[in-house]
């Protein structure tokens, strides 16, 4: 049985819940699930432990959360020779111009070349607009920055454009990549 960690960062919660129906995603592939916020996992942690790792992190002001860039880091060696998977939440995705896709991978490239980890797969993945759990000004940047994105913008509700069948092929096809790089899983398979 696989061995997965998904380990996130999240600023507003919806990374949180990608990470969770990634898991039970996963589960339903047969494969032993960790969900872990960077936050709350010591740098230090274990990614020996599993046979495939997938980081889920979101764009916030160019950047992503500061505990998995650091966990990367640490682990990135590791991960670069294991199937392991880079998921970038934000909401670049949406956006019609070449430009605010360019900006996007310029962010994911820039993570992965500071952090030194190559991942075997990197998938944008839009994400949330909670509008209702903003602060004024917050709502206000936010529906600024949607309506570029040709998005929804009416603040009195939230918005949810991440595509979860996109994440379910996903979930399957990282789940038979990682069941592959299993020593005996090829045997195992001929003998079914």
């Amino acid at each position: 049985m696989p061995r997965i960690l998904i380990l996130y960062g999240t600023t507003d919660g919806h990374t949180a819940k990608i990470a969770t129906t990634l898991g039970e995603r996963f589960r339903a592939e047969s494969c032993e699930v960790t969900v872990a916020h960077a936050g709350r996992v010591s740098t230090d942690a274990w990614p020996e432990r599993y046979d495939g790792i997938v980081v889920a992190a979101s764009i916030h002001m160019g950047a992503y959360q500061r505990p998995v860039r650091r966990w990367v880091q640490a682990h990135a060696d590791q991960l670069s020779r294991m199937p392991s998977a880079f998921l970038s939440v934000c909401l670049g995705v949406l956006e019609r111009r070449p430009e605010a896709h360019q900006e996007v991978q310029d962010i994911i490239l820039r993570f992965l070349r500071r952090t030194g980890w190559r991942p075997t797969v990197v998938k944008p993945v839009a994400g949330a607009v909670p509008y209702t759990r903003y602060g004024w000004l917050r709502k206000r940047m936010m529906r600024r920055m949607v309506a570029r994105a040709s998005g929804d913008t009416d603040t009195t509700r939230d918005y949810d454009y991440t595509d979860w069948d996109d994440l379910d092929a996903f979930a399957r096809e990282f789940a038979r990549q990682v069941e592959r790089t299993i020593p005996g899983a090829l045997v195992a398979a001929a003998s079914r």
